[in-house]
């Protein structure tokens, strides 16, 4: 990203607000706005090829990474642990890191993707011109392996 910029080669770059935080502040780069993503954190898109994403590879391991999610989504976790463990390993201000917990949003279950989160989504990908809508509109149910998770 650094050298991007300060070559010329790229005008805008689009990350997670408080990831990019520390070179705004520092000035190497500019804030000229935010997009907020309309699903939570650990949403996970896995290959639709069952040689590359094997089905029961991705189920285990996404029901493996609920325990965890929900092990880093606790309030004590919030409070405490996360915030030393981000300052500790990737330089961010406490108060930086707290303003951010405050705001991501971690699924109860990432076996469960709520037909809402593809719809809000699609739409945000289809304003920004990057999907284009076929007639008669998405199948939810087309962005969903059924095998692996449960749309609900």
């Amino acid at each position: 990203m650094h050298s991007a910029f300060n070559d010329g080669s790229t005008s805008a770059f689009m990350w997670e607000w408080f990831t990019t935080k520390p070179f705004v502040d520092s000035g190497e780069v500019k804030f000229i706005g935010s997009v907020p993503t309309p699903w939570p954190s650990w949403l996970v898109a896995a290959h639709p090829s069952p040689e590359r994403a094997p089905v029961d590879d991705v189920r285990v391991f996404l029901a493996e990474l609920t325990t965890y999610v929900r092990n880093f989504d606790s309030k004590e976790s919030r409070e405490n642990a996360n915030v030393k463990f981000i300052e500790t390993h990737f330089g961010y201000p406490a108060e930086d890191i707290k303003a951010w917990l405050k705001t991501v949003a971690y699924p109860e279950n990432c076996l469960d993707i709520p037909r809402k989160v593809i719809t809000d989504t699609l739409s945000v990908l289809e304003k920004a011109g990057v999907v284009k809508a076929p007639e008669g509109g998405f199948s939810v149910e087309t962005f969903v392996e059924t095998a692996v998770a449960k749309l609900s």
